[in-house]
């Protein structure tokens, strides 16, 4: 009788055992396997983890500090990105995010902070990127994206985050109302008068239009002022922008201007030159300069800060 009890006491102490080392096994497969999902993005489907804990990306930046998304590491030039002395962030914001280079992204860096999930603007770097942790294709510009909302949206849904975004949208759409007033409030811009966007590079001029860089989104999409004709025919050209020689210039030209200079020699060419002192907005003084750097990105924190800008030339505020 004391060994039939004895025997089961012992089957039952080796039942608990395996029991035990059974859940410290599924313990440990659920820490080394976190649950994935299936991405949808630019350069196709990506196995990504559900929650990702250490994201590192070479651009959107401000798209993910915006949603609550602070990366591990960022393409250097994303630390001194414009907007970053407008957008009044906490001094720990940027606090501990890696510098891991230019286009690509240092390597052996970018293996060292340990990524879960890597973002990647360029479809060149996705295969190389692909090889240290799951990489989605994300690009600066698309087709598929009508307005700088469809990619905030979209960087959205790679973190559950979309409610955070549409938050922001309504507000955003707010203030965009209360500029709207203001600007017609103001009168500086009249009735019906066309605007345009360009920016002086290099070697020519680029015009943007509706969904352009540079401020055509911020300008036609959002604050609903009128192109010229010719502008408006670039909404459905790549990067909605044409390149422009110097004496092409005036053919764009509406009743207003604003123009970024990225290369300050072209710009004194094109401003010493008879035809632009002959322009109509340029003798009534309509032609506005902004920085260029501020217009360049798309962020949330870059719409804002292009908003109050347009705002104030437009309305003669500080």
């Amino acid at each position: 009788m004391v060994r039939i009890q004895t025997t089961s006491a012992r089957l039952c102490l080796l039942g608990i055992i395996f029991l035990l080392l059974a859940a410290c096994s599924s313990k440990q497969t659920d820490i080394s396997t976190p649950p994935t999902r299936s991405f949808e993005h630019a350069a196709g489907k990506t196995e990504v983890p559900v929650k990702p804990l250490r994201v590192a990306s070479d651009q959107h930046m401000g798209q993910l500090l915006k949603l609550g998304i602070k990366p591990v590491a960022v393409r250097e030039n994303m630390l001194k990105e414009a907007w970053i002395p407008y957008a009044n962030l906490d001094e720990q914001a940027l606090e501990g995010i890696e510098d891991l280079g230019g286009f690509p992204l240092n390597l052996e860096k970018l293996t060292l902070v340990e990524p879960d999930l890597i973002i990647s603007a360029l479809p060149n770097n996705q295969e190389q990127y692909s090889k240290i942790a799951p990489t989605v294709h994300i690009p600066y510009w698309s087709e598929s994206y009508k307005t700088p909302m469809d990619k905030l949206l979209k960087i959205a849904s790679l973190f559950d985050k979309t409610a955070v975004a549409e938050n922001w949208i309504k507000e955003f759409e707010g203030k965009l109302a209360d500029a709207q007033k203001k600007i017609a409030d103001a009168g500086k811009l009249k009735e019906g008068q066309t605007v345009s966007v360009m920016a002086v590079f290099d070697k020519n001029v680029f015009v943007f239009g509706p969904n352009g860089a540079y401020g055509g989104y911020m300008i036609y999409d959002y604050l609903k002022l009128k192109p010229t004709d010719k502008v408006e025919e670039l909404r459905n050209k790549d990067m909605g922008s044409a390149e422009l020689s110097l004496e092409a210039v005036p053919e764009y030209m509406g009743d207003h201007a604003f123009i970024t200079v990225v290369n300050e020699d072209k710009a004194k060419e094109l401003l010493e030159s008879d035809f632009w002192k002959s322009i109509p907005a340029v003798m009534n003084e309509q032609v506005y300069f902004y920085d260029s750097k501020i217009f360049a990105m798309d962020d949330p924190y870059s719409l804002e800060a292009q908003l109050d800008a347009i705002v104030n030339l437009l309305t003669g505020a500080k």
